[in-house]
């Protein structure tokens, strides 16, 4: 039976990885890592943990559903109706939370007493709470568990493509090409008429990029590394700027008498101005991401 074709061991067990490491194994890796921690972000979601819906959100061990990074093994675990219901759940929850939070900073900033707070933020947290239990009863259901046994499978007895074959420095060809791709975002950004869209094409376009890097990392070591920090960094920002259009747009959906409100007022103006802010912060990480990678 051929090397592409034959079930692989835990590429955990194969020693230390390097550029010479056959790609499939390298991925294999970063798949089976990432079971692991969807595994304990499931457990903390059933617990109802602060933050924990994002974490089994992001975490799928499809090495974040980018068919690029899958290449070099095969027999991913479908897709299907019910499993975009778990996702929708959990984004929706992870959303609410993040809301939550932002809007309990900004509180803080203003220096406002619990008992100030506006009533709109109480209907947030009792929403936030209801949407942790519909989690629950999406994910107690019996395919859950099932899905989740096909992934464990897969991730410890997946096969080898042709591309698994090749050496894990081959991944730095598709690194390099996500690279690319996050830099021709910010350029398109400049001819965009729709600037929040623009900039959230780019907030994928750099979680893509650092989850590629991150799993090729082990192979590829300081070349990947050097692509992890400052594509990490710019997607930081981003997602605080996402953040931001959330929060202003909530506001601004909020019923008249709510939204007439002096404190939720100054409340869109910070976002409008904090929007702003991170635009520029923006452009500048991007040309300092662009100034260490020439």
């Amino acid at each position: 039976m051929s090397a592409a074709t034959a079930a692989v061991e835990p590429a955990a067990s194969s020693g230390p990885m390097s550029a010479n490491t056959r790609a499939g194994a390298v991925i294999q890796y970063y798949i089976s890592s990432q079971v692991d921690t969807l595994n304990r972000a499931i457990a903390a979601t059933e617990r109802h943990a602060p933050g924990s819906a994002g974490g089994a959100r992001r975490d799928p061990p499809s090495a974040h559903g980018d068919p690029r990074l899958r290449a070099p093994v095969h027999r991913d675990p479908a897709r299907g109706p019910q499993l975009e219901q778990l996702l929708t759940a959990l984004k929706h929850t992870e959303d609410l939370e993040r809301l939550r939070t932002h809007f309990a900073d900004r509180f803080d900033q203003l220096g406002l007493t619990v008992a100030e707070y506006p009533k709109w933020y109480g209907a947030l947290d009792e929403e936030v709470r209801e949407s942790y239990r519909q989690i629950e009863r999406v994910h107690s259901q019996t395919w859950v568990a099932a899905l989740l046994g096909q992934v464990r499978m897969f991730a410890e007895h997946a096969k080898f493509t042709r591309d698994g074959d090749k050496p894990a420095s081959s991944l730095m060809g598709v690194v390099s090409k996500a690279k690319i791709h996050l830099l021709d975002t910010y350029v398109k950004m400049s001819h965009a008429t729709d600037l929040v869209a623009a900039r959230d094409e780019m907030r994928t376009a750099a979680r893509d990029a650092h989850h590629l890097a991150e799993a090729a990392a082990p192979g590829l070591g300081r070349s990947a590394e050097e692509v992890i920090a400052p594509v990490a960094d710019l997607g930081h920002l981003l997602v605080q700027y996402r953040q931001a259009v959330i929060a202003r747009n909530w506001l601004l959906r909020l019923p008249g008498a709510d939204r007439a409100d002096r404190l939720t007022a100054s409340l869109a103006d910070l976002e409008k101005e904090h929007l702003h802010q991170l635009g520029e912060q923006i452009d500048q990480a991007t040309a300092a991401m662009i100034d260490r990678w020439q």
